[in-house]
């Protein structure tokens, strides 16, 4: 008997990837209207976790609203988020959430954080969405479907390689560390941004308005929903060598993966820096 039109080997039909991906835009969204007005009001304040890593009673606060609402509509799914204990991580689906990412910026009143929203299936983001701040806007996106922010469509069109007219995103670890590759990279003549948010910049290199975000840093929740944005816009995400970051062998919310997100003809060029260097080496004496 042939196989019935438009069913996958893994069971992901394109009306279970809209399922999910409907769940996760509408989470995103009434969460990213939630904090943007908890934004405005006064009062947010900063609780340190680490060295540069902070929380707020909102981050809190939106997490949990994030999970009663997929677990409502996906009861046998799990949940891995960056604030509160991980749920049946051994599931099919497993759910990634960033309530707020960008809480320094959030805190401190500057209008530039995310919430993000991705469900994986294998160690795959399949299902995502983010809702970006200062422009108000969800973006989202489903594995083979393609990417789109609001209605529009996102698609990263022919480009040249890096130099003087690039602008890139760089995120190094907070704590004192050497950049042995930051003369390389500004040596092409790109100029190096950071916003203070990875799912912002991200979501920037997925609608073309970054050439590339290069990362030292970033956990899972960073990346899990932006990166399948990048991916279904056009373009590439991986680690420095080139190496694809999914499907993952496990879900270690401890782990930090070095990334570059980018359009696949910068990607090449920058695997070609980035390659021959060790992120996040520590400065001696630090």
């Amino acid at each position: 008997m042939p196989p019935r039109k438009n069913r996958r080997a893994d069971g992901l039909t394109p009306h279970r990837l809209r399922a999910l991906v409907r769940t996760a835009r509408a989470a995103a969204a009434t969460a990213g209207t939630t904090v943007r007005r908890q934004f405005r009001s006064s009062g947010v304040k900063l609780k340190r976790k680490a060295v540069g890593d902070f929380v707020t009673a909102v981050d809190l606060a939106i997490e949990q609203r994030l999970r009663r609402e997929i677990l409502a509509e996906w009861p046998d799914h799990g949940v891995l988020g960056e604030e509160l204990p991980a749920v049946n991580l051994g599931a099919d689906f497993v759910w990634i959430l960033d309530p707020i990412d960008g809480t320094s910026n959030f805190g401190r009143g500057l209008p530039i954080y995310a919430v993000s929203v991705a469900c994986l299936h294998a160690g795959r983001p399949v299902a995502a969405a983010v809702h970006c701040l200062p422009e108000d806007r969800t973006y989202h996106a489903a594995l083979g479907l393609g990417a789109r922010r609001g209605r529009q469509v996102l698609h990263l069109g022919p480009r040249g390689d890096l130099d003087d007219a690039a602008i890139l995103g760089l995120q190094w670890h907070r704590t004192s560390r050497e950049l042995p590759y930051l003369p390389e990279l500004i040596a092409t003549g790109g100029r190096v941004r950071n916003f203070g948010s990875t799912v912002a910049q991200l979501c920037d290199v997925a609608a073309g308005r970054l050439d590339a975000n290069v990362q030292e840093q970033g956990k899972l929740w960073d990346f899990a929903a932006a990166a399948l944005l990048v991916t279904e816009a056009g373009g590439r995400f991986t680690s420095w060598d080139g190496t694809d970051i999914f499907p993952l062998d496990e879900l270690d919310g401890e782990r930090h993966y070095p990334s570059i997100a980018a359009h696949p003809r910068v990607h090449r060029t920058l695997c070609r820096i980035l390659g021959r260097f060790e992120p996040g080496l520590v400065v001696p004496g630090t």
